[in-house]
């Protein structure tokens, strides 16, 4: 049951910029704000007409300049708009939604695309999908079977209806089947919209999950997933085909694990593949460096968008930008370049359904006056008073969780010594230096290669067709060839540069962007590559398991096909966070002698994980991770192992400083979020 409250709560940013200027005399503002709807498009325009203006997009504010000294918040992620690019560049986008009634219809759009378009390759068929219980060792198919590929793969039930063909049904004449397929996965349409069988990955296998039974809690939109197995997905997809066992071999880590993935590793195949100004299909390594591996990591809550200036958990793009986010779509081989270039258009309503999306609101009863007092030290309380974290550079700003992650509390929102404008309510814009943070720094690396970052900034995916010296697009195989010379001189630094940039500029690297903090009580597990269980032990560095495995769901009556448990039983509602079963090491040295704790894993996945821990930091070719057949294999994907590669736990430790009494406190202000 919700809290009720006895002052008006729901405060917005928009009102607190009209009522800010004359609060100086007024009873102070509110230190909680419980709406539920967040995302500022979607709060402005409830309950009005289509003709209603859109508001200012607050994360627009964040661009050099909005810095006043002394505030607690020092902004240094910033926004670039590519609707109206800086010059000389000439935006070819089609125009952001100026009232209520376009944001309403391209939402609408977008979620129409995320339910239904099949971006991704397809690597298996329906009537394959139908047979897949003869991998688990079925003579015949079990009767709870769509149960049984939820907590075999961890995804979560689709809210809506996703078909796919029995085999004995023309998808095509039963509206795409009567089969049910799960959040995550998607049958194919072809160009004319028709049902081809084939069956994909969609962007909610990453994306979306659902915590809570549905007893507990209804489906909300944009809870990255944090049990799939995109591995055993594919693996187990590969080989339903048999002949998709050849792409066992690609030298892709789908994942080590469950609730994380690879995903950001394709920005490194993608110039293998395809030529980057182009698009067009046209492998070359010319443009190809392999030089780092970036690691695991949780893809983010698709909920966070309307608070984040830049992309990616490194901060390395403007939010303006979503091309980035088609490179699964990219990658799709049965696209021409043509084809992928127009994926643009799909992506602007696909990120305007995002801008829509508001999290879940805590579910259980809130201790009010603990929350105001956990707000007052999230907003003031400075980690490096009094001589504490001596060893950690304190960054710009009042030394506080708000001065990286963002003010939420309308009081001081309003405040000018917090905020520049309090339209800012909610933004995230601050990375964090790495020297500060101290988390696992692979994925931070993944393009610390200045040649990596040259491919990219002179590439479709940085808009440079934007530019007006770009000139045609060149998709024939024989001009990509001739035009990828001079371009990997330029890449290389031995050469000029012969393919503009763009103004979608991937940034260096120097750290991690704090994430908006909207949801975060039902985010768990933290930190971009999911090491931490709960948010106490964020909070309390000292407390935090180095393996562990969360409750699973009771297996099948083979003993096989158990998931992670993802009702509220599992959750810890006190810490925030999955409730979790330290495990201890059992080591051999003479075959563990890079991993501890790995005596769960097949031999295999250990010399693989031993190879990735001693060579992935400098070619990200060494970061495989063997397609999980056994079911060892795929028991032991289930422990976190904060030894691996690119997992590790540390950092963040600034914290220390905190007493348990504060964290409580602050940790009951996040369920307020």
């Amino acid at each position: 049951m919700r809290l009720h409250w006895s002052r008006p709560l729901a405060v917005s940013s928009t009102l607190l910029w009209a009522i800010s200027a004359g609060q100086a005399a007024a009873e102070p503002l509110p230190l909680l704000d419980m709406t539920p709807l967040r995302a500022p498009f979607a709060a402005a325009c409830q309950g009005k007409p289509d003709s209603t203006p859109l508001p200012l997009d607050p994360r627009t504010l964040v661009v050099p300049g909005v810095n006043k000294p002394g505030a607690a918040v020092q902004f240094n992620a910033y926004w670039v708009d590519l609707h109206s690019p800086p010059p000389p560049f000439v935006s070819n986008l089609p125009p952001n939604p100026k009232n209520c009634g376009e944001f309403r219809a391209s939402a609408h759009r977008g979620r129409v695309n995320i339910e239904t378009r099949a971006y991704f390759q397809p690597f298996t068929t329906s009537l394959a999908y139908y047979n897949m219980y003869l991998q688990w060792g079925y003579l015949f198919r079990p009767s709870d079977f769509d149960e049984q590929i939820i907590n075999r793969y961890g995804l979560s039930k689709a809210p809506f209806r996703n078909p796919y063909p029995l085999p004995w049904e023309n998808p095509n004449l039963t509206n795409g089947g009567s089969g049910q397929l799960p959040l995550g996965l998607v049958q194919e349409r072809d160009s004319n919209g028709r049902f081809t069988g084939m069956i994909a990955s969609s962007c909610s296998g990453c994306h979306d999950s659902k915590l809570g039974n549905d007893q507990e809690s209804s489906f909300v939109w944009g809870r990255s997933t944090d049990a799939s197995d995109p591995g055993l997905i594919q693996s187990d997809m590969f080989r339903s085909t048999v002949v998709g066992n050849v792409f066992q071999i690609v030298p892709v880590p789908w994942s080590v694990g469950r609730g994380m993935s690879d995903a950001i590793g394709i920005v490194d195949l993608l110039p293998a593949l395809f030529d980057m100004d182009s698009l067009a299909l046209a492998p070359s390594l010319l443009e190809y460096f392999p030089t780092h591996a970036g690691g695991m990591s949780r893809a983010p809550n698709w909920w966070y968008r309307a608070f984040k200036t830049r992309q990616f958990w490194d901060g390395a793009l403007t939010s303006d930008n979503v091309r980035s986010e088609m490179a699964f779509g990219v990658a799709n081989i049965g696209r021409s370049a043509s084809e992928r270039r127009a994926l643009t258009a799909e992506f602007e309503d696909n990120d305007n359904f995002f801008l829509s999306l508001s999290p879940p609101t805590y579910p259980k009863p809130i201790n009010t006056a603990l929350a105001e007092r956990g707000a007052i030290l999230f907003h003031e309380r400075d980690l490096w008073a009094n001589g504490a974290n001596a060893n950690i550079p304190k960054t710009p700003g009042n030394g506080s969780c708000a001065s990286c992650h963002g003010v939420y509390a309308p009081r001081y929102a309003a405040n000018p010594a917090y905020l520049p404008d309090p339209r800012l309510k909610g933004i995230s814009g601050v990375i964090t230096p790495i020297e500060t943070i101290r988390t696992d720094p692979a994925r931070k690396d993944l393009m610390a290669d200045e040649r990596k970052r040259r491919a990219w900034n002179t590439s479709f995916l940085a808009y440079n067709d934007m530019h007006p010296d770009h000139g045609p697009f060149y998709d024939d195989p024989i001009m990509s060839a001739l035009r990828r010379v001079p371009r990997a001189a330029y890449d290389r630094g031995v050469g000029p540069i012969y393919s503009p940039e763009g103004p979608n500029i991937w940034i260096e690297p120097f750290g991690y962007i704090a994430p908006p903090l909207y949801g975060a009580w039902a985010s768990a597990p933290y930190l971009h590559n999911s090491s931490v269980p709960t948010l106490w032990d964020v909070l309390k560095p000292s407390d935090r398991p180095k393996v562990w495995q969360r409750q699973q769901t009771e297996p099948n009556n083979r003993g096989t096909n158990a998931g992670y448990a993802m009702d509220f039983a599992a959750y810890d509602f006190n810490k925030l966070g999955w409730k979790v079963t330290r495990l201890a090491c059992g080591d051999v040295p003479s075959r563990d002698p890079f991993i501890p704790c790995s005596q769960h894993m097949a031999t295999i996945d250990i010399a693989f994980a031993n190879i990735a821990n001693v060579v992935a930091n400098y070619n990200s070719l060494a970061y495989q991770s063997p397609p999980p057949i056994t079911q060892k294999q795929i028991r032991s994907r289930m422990i976190f192992n904060s030894h691996f590669y690119g997992l590790g736990n540390e950092g963040h430790d600034f914290n220390q400083s905190l007493t348990d009494d504060e964290r409580w406190a602050i940790i009951e202000y996040m369920k307020t979020l």
